[in-house]
């Protein structure tokens, strides 16, 4: 009795142990990731500025329509890159890695459940990468038109007494919302491109259903074991869904 007790704490302890160790990992990870975005988003600031400042005076009348498409691009680029390095990278690298690993462990495991997935990879390979490509040049397109939006904002901001003076409040706020109109049709369509992304998860249970059935039949005919089958059909929706993302 004494001997199962002391069994069950030390597992309860290593547990808890392991739980402790992944807690603080996951906090040197935050915290590498952000220093690091934070350094670079300041050194990349601090160069574009630079870089600006140092063009001549016909850069700024045949290329920048205002100032405020200047400091906007600085914040904006900055942004993006920092979500970048705080977020994507370290993602990107933990499913690649998992994705990995997974296919490994099914090849692994039993390699002859696991080749039948593995052409289907193709069919989760092409959603994911039809929606990034979609996303990205939405994206793009959705900041260049709040740039114009911005643009008509800050013209009407630094120059308020001439707009006030010439009872134009109504025509900026017109001509501000035009801007926006632009934006709002280009989100539906990014949201319609993320939701058929998503919509695409489907695939990986329908491949993992024709893995149950040909699992099925292996553990008939050829001795295959039900958790063995399980785990490789566990593995390769796994790595599905890790592309998928």
């Amino acid at each position: 009795m004494q001997g199962s007790q002391c069994r069950l704490m030390n597992s309860i302890g290593g547990a808890s142990g392991t739980s402790n160790n992944n807690f603080v990992h996951d906090i040197n990870k935050g915290y590498c990731w952000t220093r690091t975005d934070e350094r670079q988003a300041a050194r990349m600031r601090v160069r574009y500025l630079k870089a600006v400042l140092r063009q001549e005076v016909a850069y700024f009348d045949l290329h920048v329509t205002s100032t405020s498409e200047v400091i906007t691009s600085v914040s904006n680029d900055s942004l993006v890159i920092q979500d970048v390095i705080s977020e994507k990278v370290p993602n990107f690298l933990m499913n690649v890695s998992m994705f990995l690993g997974s296919y490994i462990a099914a090849f692994a495991s039993l390699w002859r459940l696991a080749i039948v997935g593995f052409p289907f990879l193709v069919l989760l390979v092409i959603p994911g990468f039809m929606y990034g490509r979609t996303s990205m040049g939405l994206a793009r397109k959705i900041r260049e038109e709040y740039n114009k939006a911005g643009t008509i904002a800050e013209q009407a901001i630094s120059s308020i007494r001439t707009v006030y003076s010439f009872t134009g409040e109504n025509k900026t706020i017109a001509a501000f919302s035009d801007a926006l109109e632009g934006p709002l049709k280009l989100g539906l369509k990014q949201g319609l491109a993320k939701g058929l992304g998503i919509g695409s998860n489907g695939l990986v249970f329908a491949v993992w259903s024709l893995m149950s059935y040909y699992g099925s039949r292996m553990v008939m005919y050829h001795g295959a074991k039900g958790g063995t089958v399980y785990s490789v059909g566990v593995s390769i929706a796994i790595g599905g869904f890790l592309i998928i993302l």
